[in-house]
C-alpha cells in the first residue's frame, strides 16, 4: 500500500534551544545537510543536541560531517548508516572518534555506496518503499555477511526506520536485462538542513553544493531549517527557480547566523580549515577530545557565546566576498585567494 501524502505544514519559528528540545529525543533517526565538512553542516544544531544530552542516535547521512564528528566525539550515536566514515576532506579523512567507537563496539555501522545512498534518499523523497540500482554489484557491500544491522537482529520489523532487508534482488521483468539490486528507501524522522535564506513560512534557499539535501528533506517526516537569515516569502517568490525546499514540508525554522561554522555557507562565510584541523588534532586521543569538548561545546553559555569566543577578527576574515561567494582573506595554502574586482566571466574568459 502506498504511503499517504502528508498534510501541508505550518512552520514555527523557534530558537536553537527550543527546536532541539521539541524535535529531538533519544534513539531518534536523523539526517544532516551539507557536503562533508566543507559546506552547510548544521553544526550548531548537533552541538546543541550534545548539550541537551541526546543519545543513542541513529544517523542516516550521505557522508561524514562536522555534525557526525561531534556526535561521535561525545558518544551520542548508536547506529550510523552512510557511504563514507570520514568527516572532512581538508581536516582529516578518517573520523578518529568513529574509529574508537567502532572498535569498542559502541556504534553499529552500516555501509552503502555513494550512489546507493543517493538512491535510497531519492526513494524516500518519492514516497516509494524501494528503488532499483545496479552499482556496486559484486562488491561486499551486498554481502549478507557484512549486514551489520541484520547480524544484530535489528531487521525484524519492530523498528519502522530499519528496513527488513539491507537489499534484495529482482530479475528485470520488463527488458530481461538480468538481475538488479533493490534498495530500501531511507526514512529518517528528522532532517536538519542549513541554508542561507528561509522565508517566514519555511521556503528555503541556498547557494553552492547541494549534495542530497533536497531529497533528505522530502524523505524525512519532519524538517528543521536552520538559516542565516529569515526573509519575506515575497522576496523568495521573485526568483522561485532558486528555491530548493518548499514551505509546506517544513516544520520549524531557526534563524542562526554562522550556525554552520566551522563549515562554510557560500556567499555568507567560508569554512575554517584551521579550526577543523585543531579538532582533528584533539581527536587523536580520548583525553584530548574530551578537553576540546569541555572548552568548545560545554563551556560556552550558548551559540552566541561560542562565536564570541572565536572573536570578531576570525568572523570578519571568514566573511564571504559578494562576487565569488568565498573569503579572499583567509589563507589557502601559502596565500589567500585572489579578490575579484570584475565579473567572473571577464576575469576567466575575457568577455
Amino acid at each position: 500500500m502506498a504511503r499517504p501524502l502528508p498534510e501541508p505544514k505550518k512552520a514555527e519559528i523557534l530558537s536553537l534551544e527550543e527546536a532541539v528540545k521539541k524535535y529531538t529525543y533519544d534513539g531518534m533517526t536523523i539526517g544532516f545537510s551539507g557536503f562533508t565538512a566543507g559546506t552547510r553542516n548544521p553544526v550548531a544544531f548537533a552541538w546543541e543536541m550534545i548539550r541537551q544530552e541526546r543519545k543513542d542516535l541513529h544517523c542516516i547521512d550521505r557522508h561524514g560531517s562536522v555534525c557526525t564528528f561531534l556526535l561521535n566525539a561525545a558518544k551520542r550515536m548508536r547506529i550510523y548508516e552512510t557511504d563514507w566514515y570520514g568527516w572532512g576532506e581538508l581536516a582529516g579523512k578518517l573520523d578518529l572518534n568513529f574509529e574508537r567507537r567502532y572498535k569498542e563496539g559502541s556504534i553499529l555501522a552500516e555501509e552503502y555506496a555513494h550512489g546507493a545512498t543517493a538512491f535510497r534518499m531519492l526513494a524516500g523523497a518519492l514516497g516509494i518503499p524501494f528503488i532499483p540500482y545496479y552499482a556496486p554489484m559484486g562488491s561486499d557491500l551486498y554481502n549478507p555477511e557484512y549486514d551489520r544491522l541484520g547480524k544484530e537482529g535489528l531487521r525484524d520489523g519492530s523498528n519502522p526506520r530499519i528496513p527488513k532487508k539491507k537489499f534484495d534482488y529482482l530479475e528485470d521483468p520488463f527488458y530481461g536485462d538480468g538481475k538488479v539490486v533493490l534498495l530500501p528507501a531511507a526514512r529518517p524522522e528528522v532532517a536538519v538542513i542549513h541554508v542561507g535564506q528561509a522565508g517566514e513560512k519555511g521556503t528555503a534557499r541556498w547557494r553552492g553544493v547541494a549534495s542530497l539535501d533536497k531529497e533528505l528533506a522530502l524523505a524525512a517526516d519532519k524538517v528543521i531549517i536552520v538559516c542565516e537569515e529569515i526573509v519575506p516569502e515575497s522576496m523568495l517568490r521573485q526568483y522561485p527557480e532558486s528555491n530548493q525546499i518548499p514551505y509546506f514540508i517544513v516544520d520549524c525554522i531557526v534563524e542562526l547566523p554562522f550556525g554552520a561554522y566551522p563549515t562554510g555557507n557560500p556567499y555568507y562565510y567560508d569554512y575554517d580549515m584551521q579550526f577543523m584541523q585543531q579538532m582533528q588534532a584533539a581527536s587523536r586521543t580520548e583525553e584530548g577530545m574530551n578537553q576540546w569538548l569541555d572548552e568548545w561545546v560545554f563551556g560556552p553559555k550558548d551559540w552566541r557565546d561560542f562565536l564570541n569566543k572565536l572573536g570578531a577578527n576570525k568572523i570578519a576574515d571568514l566573511r564571504a566576498d559578494s562576487l565569488t561567494g568565498y573569503s579572499s582573506r583567509i589563507m589557502r595554502g601559502k596565500k589567500p585567494a585572489p579578490k575579484m574586482f570584475e565579473p567572473l566571466s571577464v576575469a576567466k574568459f575575457g568577455y
